[in-house]
């Protein structure tokens, strides 16, 4: 029988030490980014009422969702999505305050994966929303806000997918695709089968050319150049609008300096199924699921009373940190720190020291062995890169245990 004491639900995990600082520090620098741009802290219940995450679904009992019944017999959810609890409070607590209106969050979300078995179902969002303005300008500054929040946590190589809802929804109601049609196409292009894609465009007998540039679309992603490219081959008027719309945001891209990072993709789905514009995605190597999703929702909030248009993204901290980790393993952080260890008749320097060691910077741990023997063994056993020794008087020893070495010094040349 399973011992429940000592284990933990599927889909959550614990962070101990180094990692937990690691995951601190990352949310603490992406904080910092939208702090400078004016982006507001806010902080929603952990769960609320079931309608916050289910308005204008079809599918009242959603899968994803923590579903949880309070005492009173009310049916409420563990929140799964930052961007309707914000909504929630712009059109209810805040909905006298001028526009726009600017929320950052970080925050705990809660949903069970569809796909990927192995996923977190509790994960860590970093995130904005900009709410209640609608222009080229604030898809811009979101866009750059994320790009931003990226390099401050320390990502340093990445793209950033961006993508089109309107010009998708167009493009498949020029071909006379119906509802069912275009949600099987949907679900292709989400489950990446481009065999399943074309089969379906197909048998909608639209011509050839068409359904290459469809393929086209679909199964790669590109430059500036693949959106003007693709741009000249269409025919209609809205699909042409989108990608004017994008291309315009891109131009503001480049005078933020920011478009090396830009990739067009127009394959880009999301949990979020509210978005009704630009969307986009941000991707790094060696990590499979995106690490930002984010676009614009225009008529989210008129599902909570108020026709106000917003764009927001959300990143994943988890995956963030589980990149930092494989470029900068744990054991080379642990090996930075320094282990005190002292006599008796040396004590009270060694914690003098110890204390100006910490105020310089430096990650300092106290030894409470009685020998230096027990303190070098635990410091190799938890990969501490050196030990400082305080003997009799002001006499020290430096012991480097990656080299093996031993100096003599004094506190003073310490």
């Amino acid at each position: 029988m399973k011992n429940y004491t000592l284990h933990i639900p599927e889909g959550v995990k614990d962070y101990i030490g180094i990692e937990a600082y690691q995951k601190e520090k990352i949310q603490n620098r992406i904080k910092e980014v939208f702090y400078k741009y004016s982006y507001n802290l806010i902080e929603t219940p952990t769960f609320e009422y079931l309608d916050v995450f289910t308005l204008g679904e079809t599918n009242y009992q959603q899968t994803q969702l923590y579903h949880l019944i309070t005492r009173q017999g009310e049916l409420a959810a563990l929140r799964s999505d930052m961007t309707r609890a914000i909504a929630r409070v712009v059109c209810t607590q805040n909905s006298n305050m001028p526009m726009p209106q600017r929320y950052s969050y970080m925050a705990s979300s809660f949903r069970y994966p569809e796909r990927y078995q192995g996923k977190l179902h509790e994960f860590t969002q970093a995130g904005i929303e900009l709410i209640g303005k609608n222009c080229l300008e604030a898809d811009a500054e979101v866009i750059k806000a994320a790009i931003e929040a990226l390099k401050a946590a320390g990502l340093k190589e990445f793209t950033l997918h961006i993508g089109s809802s309107e010009f998708l929804e167009y493009m498949l109601s020029d071909i006379g695709l119906g509802s069912e049609e275009k949600a099987a196409v949907y679900k292709a292009i989400e489950q990446k089968d481009a065999v399943k894609l074309k089969a379906i465009l197909e048998s909608a007998h639209i011509d050839k050319e068409m359904l290459s540039v469809l393929l086209e679309l679909i199964q790669c992603a590109g430059k500036i150049d693949l959106l003007r490219s693709i741009k000249e081959k269409i025919t209609s008027a809205k699909s042409k609008e989108a990608l004017e719309y994008l291309e315009n945001v891109y131009e503001i891209l480049e005078e933020y300096e920011i478009n090396q990072y830009i990739l067009f993709d127009f394959s880009i789905l999301s949990y979020g199924k509210y978005y009704t514009g630009i969307m986009f995605q941000a991707y790094t190597h060696g990590i499979g699921s995106a690490v930002v999703e984010g676009g614009r929702y225009d008529s989210l909030l008129n599902k909570f009373g108020r026709d106000l248009p917003a764009v927001g993204f959300g990143i994943d901290v988890n995956l963030l940190l589980q990149k930092m980790i494989k470029e900068n393993p744990i054991a080379n952080f642990i090996s930075r720190r320094t282990l005190i260890a002292y006599t008796k008749a040396a004590r009270k320097t060694a914690l003098r020291e110890a204390d100006r060691l910490r105020k310089q910077g430096l990650v300092v741990e106290n030894s409470f062995f009685d020998t230096l023997e027990e303190a070098r063994a635990y410091a190799g056993a938890i990969g501490i890169g050196g030990v400082l020794y305080f003997k009799d008087g002001d006499q020290v020893e430096v012991h480097n245990l990656a080299e093996n070495t031993v100096q003599e010094t004094t506190v003073g040349e310490l």
